[in-house]
Parts: C-alpha cells; structure tokens; sequence
C-alpha cells in the first residue's frame, strides 16, 4: 500500500509539473520558439517527400531543397488564392453597404423599432439610432485595428518563416545528428524512450492536426460550394468564416447559416430561406460521413477530452485556445501512453 502510494503521489505530481511547464510555455516561450516550432511542424510533414526524392538518386541536400520550395510554394499559393478571393468579396460588400444603407431607411428603422420592442420585453430597456450607430462604428474601429495590427505583424511573420524555413532545412539534412543529439540531451532513464515518445507525440500531434485542417477544408469547401450552387451571396466570405468556426464543437456553419435564414424568412425571402437550409443539411450529410473515419483515425482522443480541453484552453488562453488545448491534450496523451508502456513492459533478461 506504501509503494503504490507513493507511486501515486510521484505520478501526480509529475502530471502537476507538465501541467505547469505546458502553461509557460504557452503563455511566455511560445512566441520567442514559435520559429523552430514551425521548422519541426515543418520537417514531419515534408519528410516523407524528402526520402522519397533522395531514393530517386538525388543528394539528400538537394532533396531538402526541393521538398521545402515546394511544400512554400504550396502554402504561398493556396494562401494567395484564399486572400484574393476574400479581398474581392470584402472589397464588393463595402460598395454594396453605403447603397443598401441609403435605400433602405425605413426597413432599418423598422428593424430597430422591433429590436427596442424586443429589448423593453426583455427588461434591458430601448435603445435610439445614435446608440446603434455607435455601437456599430465601434465594433467597425475594433476590426479595422485588427486589421491594421495585423498587417504591422507581416514583416515579423515573414521573419518567422523565413527562420523556419531555415531551421527545418538543417533539421533535415542533419537528421540524424539531431537526433542524436536530442537522445544526448535526455535525462538518462529517459533515453531509451525520446524515440517512442516522439513517435507517439509526433504521430498524435500530426494525426490530431491532419483531421482537424481535413474537417475544416471540408466543412468550408462544403459550404462555400453550397452557397455558390443556390447562389447565395459572399460564398467564399462565408465558407471561410465557417470553415474557422468549425474547430470549436457545435458551431461551424450553424451559427452563420441558421440566422441568415430566419433573417431572409423574416423578409419573406422563402427560396433564400430553403436554399440556406439544404446547404446546411448537405454540410452535416458530408461531415457525418467523413468525420468518424478522420478524427478515429487521425486523433485518438475522446470527444469529451476534446471538448474539455477547448474549454480550458480558451479559458486560460483566449482564442488561442482552440488550438492549444488540443494540441496539449494529445501532447499529454502520448506521454501518458508511453510511460504506461514503460511501466508495464517486462524487464530484459540478463
């Protein structure tokens, strides 16, 4: 009963420590490694193309060099893509709003009376025009300085990249001389497991991210393809936006296509009604077809560890962390799996 108190208590406070470490190095290191993050990211994924170009009989230098140009010119042009078609779509609303807005004073103001009735039933007492116009130049300042922080970023981002990008080169034309010096740097108990341990932490991490950008593409192509076929306006804006929303459970492009079409039943716009409804229902006919074969096979992790870890990664993180906790989470469990396996394995004879 001592021993497996004590092997209680050690267990425990080993998990309190990578708990702690976890939340360091998310709150204050990730930003200061975020480059060589993405150079690991970056040498798992381009990997196998690597080896596959080097069996062809080029240098594995050269090898390097051409998996990574291609895997860049992938990303820079499917982003490209992406950013011209929502810069056009961005660029059409804001001439379409000023003439909406003109032409239809009195549906506004009739939208508004309602929204004051709704607010005296509820108790939050009535609102005026200049209130609802202020609070809409201020919800548009906020997204305007978002932008603008985010384009003072893109010199830091390219920066990010281009270390990445030089990192991860090394990391894979050094191979294994980085490996070795990882096993070299491990606590010596330790050694004989880094290669499991990264394969498990490796394979969780890259299997969690494959169905999680998987379900996304396809909950954003779904839509986006949707909306373009019953012609629905803003098709890409929107396939995008629920594309995003899709990481946190339940939402997607429920909480986007759901009010757009009571608002245009609202209006009387039955067929745009209709339409919204069937491109909602063809979405979730896709997902529940293609999300038990990708997150079974990619993830591993429970949906209620899921959704717990969303829950305490937004909360300690933000936004941030839909991504991070998850991503701990299968961390974690990679852990947990090697050192049940080491625990349990029987010892070597002799």
């Amino acid at each position: 009963m001592g021993r497996a108190g004590g092997h209680y208590w050690r267990t425990a406070l080993l998990w309190t420590a990578m708990g702690v470490i976890s939340y360091i190095f998310w709150r204050w290191l990730v930003w200061y490694l975020l480059p060589f993050v993405v150079a690991i990211a970056l040498t798992f994924l381009i990997s196998p193309w690597v080896d596959r170009i080097e069996g062809l009989g080029l240098a594995r230098a050269w090898a390097v060099l051409a998996s990574l140009a291609a895997a860049l010119l992938v990303f820079f042009v499917l982003c490209g893509s992406v950013l011209s078609l929502l810069a056009a779509e961005l660029l059409q609303i804001s001439h379409r709003l000023p003439h909406y807005l003109k032409d239809r004073p009195l549906e506004i103001g009739r939208y508004l009376q309602q929204w004051n009735d709704l607010r005296r039933q509820l108790g939050i007492g009535s609102g005026n025009l200049g209130q609802e116009w202020d609070s809409l130049y201020h919800l548009a300042a906020y997204l305007a300085r978002g932008i603008a922080r985010g384009l003072v970023q893109l010199p830091e981002l390219a920066l990010i990249l281009l270390v990445a990008s030089l990192a991860a080169f090394f990391m894979l034309r050094d191979q294994r001389q980085v490996r070795r010096a990882v096993r070299t740097l491990a606590p010596p108990p330790w050694r004989h497991r880094i290669g499991p341990l990264s394969a498990a932490m490796v394979g969780g991490l890259f299997g969690y991210m494959r169905a999680e950008f998987a379900l996304v593409a396809l909950t954003g192509l779904a839509t986006m393809g949707g909306l373009l076929i019953c012609r629905a306006p803003y098709a890409v804006l929107i396939g995008l936006t629920a594309g995003l929303l899709d990481m946190v459970p339940f939402m997607g492009p429920t909480i986007l296509l759901v009010p757009w079409a009571l608002g245009a039943l609202a209006t009387g716009n039955l067929g745009l009604a209709i339409r919204l409804v069937g491109v909602l229902a063809g979405v979730a006919l896709v997902r529940q077809t293609a999300e038990p074969r990708l997150v079974g096979r990619g993830t591993g992790l429970h949906p209620l560890v899921v959704l717990f870890s969303l829950y305490i990664g937004i909360r300690l993180f933000g936004a941030g962390g839909v991504l991070v906790g998850p991503v701990t989470a299968v961390m974690f469990k990679a852990i947990a799996q090697v050192m049940a396996d080491g625990a349990y394995s029987p010892p070597k004879s002799g």
